[in-house]
């Protein structure tokens, strides 16, 4: 897998459970959230598979606008980072 996909994935991964944790969500009402099955949910969070890109734009519908900011700014970051690394 590409490792920018990989970077991209753990950073989905690592926000979407920060705002579960922060909102006090089980895993179950994060899963009906995002609009997937618990058990999908549950492989998700624990990196056996990663979320698609539906999962991400109904995990943004979550965020307010100055969250969608800053997950925006934060990837970018992390991904213009991880571009210079490789340069």
């Amino acid at each position: 897998m590409n490792e920018n996909k990989l970077v991209f994935q753990d950073f989905l991964r690592s926000q979407i459970h920060s705002y579960r944790s922060v909102h006090a969500f089980s895993q179950e009402h994060m899963a009906e959230a995002l609009r997937i099955s618990p058990r999908s949910y549950i492989d998700q969070e624990h990196g056996r598979y990663g979320f698609s890109a539906m999962t991400l734009v109904y995990y943004i519908f979550l965020l307010n606008d100055e969250e969608i900011l800053t997950f925006i700014r934060e990837l970018r970051y992390l991904m213009g980072r991880r571009k210079e690394d490789v340069a």
